[in-house]
């Protein structure tokens, strides 16, 4: 049977049955904006998410009929975001004052090295050491896999991100077939400056419809009910949030309702560990290798009622283009690397030196 091509729907359909208000989907396209999600067509009445899973569950917002046309639609023009400067003051012991201008944006990553940046001036010198400096863990990613004692309705699809196959029962989902096998992209989805991709993967495209069209790269089992939880401690995720100023990380750990006597938060020179016992007998368990060193003595957490804020203090001004540093032997899309920062006095013209990573310094010279 044909497949829909249209955004939202992605059903096979018969044309004998295909009739107006059979096609549900969004006629408009994806907008990404500042880490947020939505369809143009329906950015007003669908709230935009943070999470990719939560942007692909959105409901579509038209009916129609089923088509295999390519459909071509142009969203809206969203406005380039721009660097903002930072101005951060460093006195030496004369009470000179060096001025470190930094830019952060949201999508502005540069690969970690292993090499120390060094401003310096006539009377002082400010060096600033790079984040994989300090040797991060290994970043093991957990695979949860079915419960095979579970019964699994009819209809059910796979939950691993871009597989979605449908449970056709134990013989032929579970048995030896081609249907059995999974294959899916087990870590998230990455955006950056139009190229969009997986964190797992080296692929990248411009277009969404290619994106969603790109295969999985790992190969498995289906997880159409996953792990019985039963009367058992539930272990849940929670989503993170942070913006940062030259000194400090302010992150957000949307924990709604976390015991206060029984949730803790730890710090490390270069992690973060949550530990947070919510209601329904449900619990964060999380460790994040952070991208830049950090004072555990002077950084502090604080529970609310709907979330956990949590503030890192950095040991010296550093820009954090992420909160978490990549898995090793990550494929990151070019331009993530370019310039860390400028140093020099502002107002200026050509009294600037850039301060590039060390990989565009070396293909540069």
């Amino acid at each position: 049977m044909p497949l829909c091509t249209r955004k939202g729907c992605g059903k096979e359909f018969e044309e004998e049955g295909n009739e107006e208000g059979s096609c549900v989907y969004h006629p408009g396209g994806p907008v990404f904006h500042e880490g947020l999600k939505s369809w143009s067509c329906c950015n007003e009445v669908n709230k935009p998410v943070m999470e990719f899973e939560a942007f692909m569950s959105i409901p579509p917002c038209t009916k129609g009929k089923h088509t295999t046309e390519s459909i071509i639609s142009n969203p809206p023009a969203v406005k380039p975001q721009t660097d903002v400067p930072t101005i951060v003051k460093n006195g030496n012991s004369n009470g000179v004052g060096i001025e470190i201008e930094t830019y952060t944006t949201s999508t502005s990553i540069p690969i970690p090295s292993s090499s120390t940046l060094t401003t310096t001036n006539s009377s002082s010198t400010l060096t600033t050491t790079t984040p994989s400096s300090i040797p991060a863990k290994g970043i093991e990613i957990e695979t949860e896999e079915d419960d095979l004692s579970l019964p699994v309705p009819e209809g059910t699809r796979c939950k691993r991100t871009t597989c979605g196959a449908i449970w056709e029962g134990e013989e032929i989902s579970r048995g030896n077939g081609i249907k059995s096998k999974c294959k899916y992209h087990p870590q998230p989805p990455i955006f950056h400056e139009g190229s969009k991709g997986y964190l797992c993967c080296k692929r990248r495209v411009l277009e969404f419809d290619e994106f969603m069209k790109i295969q999985g790269c790992t190969e498995g089992n289906h997880l159409f009910v996953g792990s019985d939880k039963g009367e058992k401690e539930e272990r849940v995720e929670c989503r993170l949030d942070h913006y940062q100023t030259p000194m400090q990380v302010h992150v957000s750990a949307f924990a709604k309702g976390a015991d206060k006597n029984k949730s803790k938060v730890t710090f490390e020179t270069q992690q973060l560990h949550l530990d947070l016992f919510l209601p329904g007998n449900k619990r964060v368990v999380k460790s994040v290798t952070l991208y830049g060193p950090v004072d555990p003595t002077t950084s502090t957490f604080r529970i609310l009622s709907t979330k956990v804020d949590i503030i890192l203090q950095k040991p010296a001004p550093a820009s954090w283009p992420l909160l978490e540093l990549p898995p090793p032997g990550t494929e990151l899309p070019p331009g993530y690397a370019l310039t860390f920062g400028v140093s020099g006095r502002t107002g200026t013209i050509g009294g600037k030196d850039f301060v590039l990573a060390p990989e565009e310094l070396a293909r540069r010279q």
